[in-house]
């Protein structure tokens, strides 16, 4: 599999293909529903890709974080000690909507869209104006804290078979792998990134300064000593 330089490219193809959907979600009247129902069947084998490459809220998230950083904005991280708990809060949601306690306006990504073809409620509203304001100054807080949807196939995609793998006769340790990862997993510490909350984005491949990263099949688990 092709590893660091290899990937610079599919930051591109990501970004054509998230202003593509937008477009089709504007001018079209398409609902990327059908998109997220369709690759939830997808998720035991290459994870959450709806999240990083089809969601229309996460790309204009990632588009706020752009342009945060272009204004040269203060970019808020949450600690690793802090995230392993707070990420907790879009599960505990999840739970809360199956319960049916939680309002519809958390049900997952495709709300998005239904917002920008005029079903427009003012609570889903403010949250989508505020989410995006956030994602100016901290990358993708909807998604992490809050999405519903993603929690429910980031909950199946902790079985999947392809994923980003690190070699660690490799890495060197800089940390540009977590540092790049817009959902805060600690890449540089994983050795096969099988997190609930990766959404197969590949920013901390493109990152990786010693190409020690790649997108590949589950490692075999060691041979057990006799």
């Amino acid at each position: 599999m092709a590893t660091g330089k290899s990937y610079k490219w599919i930051q591109v193809l990501r970004f054509v293909v998230q202003a593509g959907i937008i477009a089709a979600v504007f001018w079209a009247g398409f609902n990327t529903k059908i998109i997220s129902e369709a690759l939830l069947y997808t998720v035991l084998l290459v994870g959450v890709f709806f999240c990083g490459w089809v969601c229309p809220f996460g790309a204009v998230q990632d588009w706020a974080a752009w342009l945060g950083r272009k204004l040269h904005l203060p970019r808020l991280r949450v600690p690793q000690r802090v995230q392993q708990y707070l990420q907790l809060s879009r599960y505990a949601l999840y739970f809360l909507l199956t319960l049916g306690i939680v309002v519809s306006m958390f049900k997952g990504p495709f709300h998005f869209s239904m917002l920008l073809r005029g079903v427009f409620y003012t609570a889903g509203a403010v949250v989508v104006i505020c989410m995006i304001v956030l994602a100016l100054f901290t990358d993708r807080p909807f998604c992490n804290y809050l999405c519903t949807g993603g929690a429910k196939m980031g909950l199946f995609s902790v079985l999947r078979i392809f994923g980003i793998r690190r070699n660690t006769a490799v890495c060197g340790g800089c940390g540009q792998c977590s540092r790049k990862c817009p959902m805060n997993i600690d890449v540089a510490r994983t050795d096969f990134v099988r997190h609930p909350n990766c959404i197969g984005c590949l920013q901390c491949v493109s990152a990786c300064p010693k190409k020690c990263l790649k997108y590949t099949l589950m490692p075999a688990p060691p041979p057990k000593r006799v």
